[in-house]
């Protein structure tokens, strides 16, 4: 089964954000929300995604607020030194701290950017499971669910699987078997 690996949906960090005391949390929570609203209106802002990191110039988090608050005409600044010190209590995403980068967005130029670790999926590599237990009975209980269905079918035309359903599935069922099989002698 092959997936589309180029496209990654945006996943808004705002609601996910969390801080060790309240008042952290809210501010973090309004810093991210906005960063969210550049995502979804497709501002350049992010200096570096590799490896799931997200990098900000702090000196142009006030400009890109009023960027996005264009329409609303809500445009209060961002006190930064009152949030740099929020950061210290982030627990998601991680603070990485505030580092020079070269920006691609400035032409090549260093910048200064407060820079966070968010979750990533590593495509690279594949995930192992390695519970052979996990493996079988999800297998058993494919195959038994499949064979109840296609006996519940019987005559019934309105119940109708194309062989490709059954040839996708079986393809599933074998792989999950070679893994148990592989772990199984090793």
């Amino acid at each position: 089964m092959l997936f589309n690996e180029n496209i990654i949906p945006y996943v808004p960090i705002a609601p996910r954000v969390q801080a060790s005391n309240p008042k952290s949390q809210l501010l973090c929570e309004k810093l991210f929300e906005m960063i969210d609203r550049c995502v979804k209106a497709q501002i350049t802002f992010n200096h570096d995604t590799a490896k799931g990191l997200l990098s900000v110039s702090p000196d142009q988090l006030n400009d890109l607020l009023r960027e996005v608050s264009k329409n609303d005409g809500k445009t209060k600044d961002l006190d930064i030194d009152v949030l740099k010190q929020s950061l210290n209590d982030l627990i998601y995403p991680k603070f990485n701290g505030e580092l020079t980068v070269i920006s691609p967005i400035w032409n090549q130029e260093e910048i200064r950017v407060w820079q966070f670790q968010l979750n990533q999926i590593d495509r690279a590599n594949p995930m192992q499971t390695l519970d052979k237990e996990l493996l079988l009975d999800q297998t058993l209980s494919n195959l038994r669910i499949w064979r109840q269905s296609l006996e519940a079918a019987g005559n019934d035309k309105d119940v109708t699987y194309s062989n490709n359903d059954l040839i996708y599935k079986l393809m599933e069922l074998e792989h999950k078997l070679e893994l148990v099989q592989s772990q199984i002698e090793e």
